[in-house]
């Protein structure tokens, strides 16, 4: 079975990987496509720098994003491969997932209040809208409750200090 586990270095996404060890111990013959897709550099950044800078950046970046990853696979001697794509997430994880023929996408994703949902879309649901590839999305985390209560409060606190003011 051949799995892409997009990661972005965040602890939620790191459930991926243990849904994939579980999948090992279970005894399921894997092959394991680790993935970090990083953003563009805006053009305006990038016209004052190397195009070797931005890619030693990368690699880097990379690198600190799927190490945790890599240990675990590592010591559970699941065979991986390990990708750096660059662009926008869903895009180059869906594209990913045709080339390489996947049978499965895997993705750890962090609980985010509704309104959070609204103003940043889930990466996991335009990968859904982008590929016919079966996903699975494990969510791990709470809401706190700042993000729930606090933050929707202050910034209608905000909004009514405005329209006084006008």
């Amino acid at each position: 079975m051949k799995i892409l586990v997009p990661l972005d270095g965040s602890p939620a996404a790191f459930a991926a990987i243990a849904h994939v060890k579980s999948l090992a111990a279970a005894r399921v013959p894997l092959q394991v496509l680790l993935l970090h897709v990083q953003l563009r550099f805006h053009r305006h950044i990038s016209q004052f720098t190397r195009k070797s800078a931005r890619d030693a950046l990368r690699a880097e970046r990379s690198a600190a994003a799927l190490a945790p990853a890599v240990e675990a696979l590592s010591g559970e001697k699941i065979p991986f491969v390990a990708l750096t794509e660059c662009g926008a997430p869903a895009e180059r994880i869906a594209a990913v997932a045709e080339r390489e023929r996947v049978d499965e996408i895997v993705m750890g994703t962090g609980r985010h209040p509704r309104w959070l949902r609204g103003v940043n879309p889930s990466i996991a649901q335009e990968v859904m809208q982008r590929t016919d590839v079966p996903v699975t999305v494990l969510a791990r985390g709470r809401v706190s409750r700042l993000q729930r209560y606090g933050v929707p409060a202050g910034i209608a606190g905000l909004a009514a200090l405005l329209l006084v003011a006008d």
